[in-house]
């Protein structure tokens, strides 16, 4: 397997401008707190290929993705051999549209991605391609938590108003979570040297104080270490699925008196628990105990160490109608698939997925012995939230609070959006081996090397 990589800087620092994430911060933002960026990764093997953007968004959307599609079709690259990850952060500008009430986006923000990305694969495909190996590091950290917490006590509140029981957005401590870490880096087979690295982690981007700031939030802390332990190197981030996950961060008692102690209690009483506000101290040290732990991991021996000699896509897509009724926007829920040789893959989802899908995908598609499979969300252009067939009777931001702001309005069907994401997904492994199958036809492969030797 061959591979190039780049990474290029996307801040707006000329302009004031507004930030996705939150529905209550209206005004535009022009402080820095850190670089938001785009990481790019160009695999080829056989004559196959497939090329990972990751960026430091909230979402990428309709918008910028079909922007994106479209200039690189001229460079020949076909929409399955395309990865569009966004990290999810809630610090970065607006990109879609049907999201607008979270924040409403600008056409030369977008329009300044999309020509970054054209460029930054224009500037990969200048580059020469080095034959790679594989190591892929892992470790288990303890910084998220899960936040759907059961409430059985009756509450009033502006989103939803009286409930005699709810699931609250509230700290969960026995809630399911992913603390697995993934780091793979790439290595050059001509020296050893680190080409870049694409890693994977399930939390929630929601770790920045103030709000009021532009920033790529835990990942680009992680970022940071990667290139302080292995040089200026691209670095793409997965997003794993997030949906009910958000960081678990140690807020620093305050010293408050009898009067707040009292509100506190009475506003739980009345609307249920809720998580405490982290300052910024608190967030940043968060951020970064998660990175440096990630830097430790990627510092331990390997979990698994490869040289690949296949490279396979697959991908399938859904009417967001067969498990929603009602109004929507104009979407699909799309399922694409990398798999690094035999030894990684990784599952992405147009959707906030909740971590409750990986076992029920797991069981869906089972994952060969001795094999990587890490999930990802925030594919490309996200419709919304994806709670599972169990989720969605108890309901919770989730299943029914997030709609209004990403441009639904209707029911999901607990008894059909388990088949039909799993159907979806089994699709998409399906196309992969159909696929793989033509490749590996003696025909194909016979063309495909030759191929494979212009490119060298």
């Amino acid at each position: 397997m061959f591979a190039r990589a780049a990474s290029c800087d996307v801040t707006p620092r000329d302009r004031p401008v507004r930030l996705a994430g939150y529905a209550l911060r209206k005004a535009p933002v022009s402080t820095v707190l850190d670089p938001i960026e785009l990481s790019a990764i160009l695999l080829e093997c056989s004559g196959q290929r497939c090329l990972i953007i990751s960026f430091d968004l909230m979402i990428v959307g309709s918008e910028l993705q079909n922007i994106i599609l479209n200039k690189l079709e001229p460079l020949e690259f076909k929409p399955r051999e395309i990865l569009l990850l966004a990290s999810h952060t809630h610090y970065a500008p607006a990109t879609d549209q049907a999201c607008a009430r979270l924040g409403i986006p600008e056409v030369e923000f977008v329009n300044d991605v999309a020509n970054a990305a054209e460029n930054l694969v224009r500037q990969i495909q200048r580059q020469q391609p080095f034959e790679v190996s594989l190591d892929v590091f892992q470790g288990s950290l303890n910084h998220s938590i899960n936040r759907r917490r059961y409430w059985p006590f009756p509450t009033v509140g502006r989103t939803y108003g009286f409930r005699l029981r709810s699931v609250s957005l509230a700290p969960n401590p026995s809630g399911p979570r992913d603390e697995q870490a993934t780091i793979a880096l790439l290595r050059k087979s001509s020296d050893g040297g680190v080409l870049g690295a694409i890693w994977h982690y399930t939390c929630h981007p929601t770790a920045v104080v103030p709000d009021s700031v532009i920033s790529s939030d835990y990942p680009g802390a992680v970022r940071r270490v990667l290139r302080e332990r292995f040089g200026q190197i691209p670095c793409v981030f997965a997003q794993g699925f997030c949906g009910d996950i958000r960081p678990n961060v140690a807020v620093s008692a305050p010293r408050t008196g009898m009067r707040e102690r009292i509100r506190k209690v009475l506003r739980t009483i009345v609307s249920g628990p809720m998580f405490a506000s982290p300052s910024a101290e608190d967030c940043a040290g968060w951020s970064q105990s998660l990175a440096s732990r990630i830097g430790d991991i990627a510092q331990g021996g390997p979990a698994r160490t490869f040289s690949p000699t296949q490279l396979h896509t697959g991908s399938a897509a859904i009417p967001l109608s067969d498990f929603f009724e009602g109004s929507m926007p104009d979407k699909m829920l799309a399922a694409q698939i990398v798999r690094i040789g035999e030894e990684l893959e990784i599952v992405s989802l147009s959707a906030e997925a909740t971590v409750g899908w990986e076992p029920i995908l797991d069981e869906v598609v089972p994952v060969d012995s001795g094999r990587i499979r890490l999930y990802a969300g925030y594919l490309g252009a996200l419709f919304g939230y994806l709670p599972t067939a169990a989720q969605v009777p108890e309901g919770g931001y989730e299943v029914a609070g997030f709609q209004a702001l990403f441009g639904l309005s209707g029911d999901f069907k607990s008894d059909r959006i388990d088949p039909a994401v799993a159907g979806c997904v089994k699709s998409a492994f399906e196309d992969l081996q159909r696929e793989k199958t033509r490749v590996m036809d003696p025909g194909v492969l016979a063309g495909a090397m030759t191929g494979r030797q212009d490119i060298r």
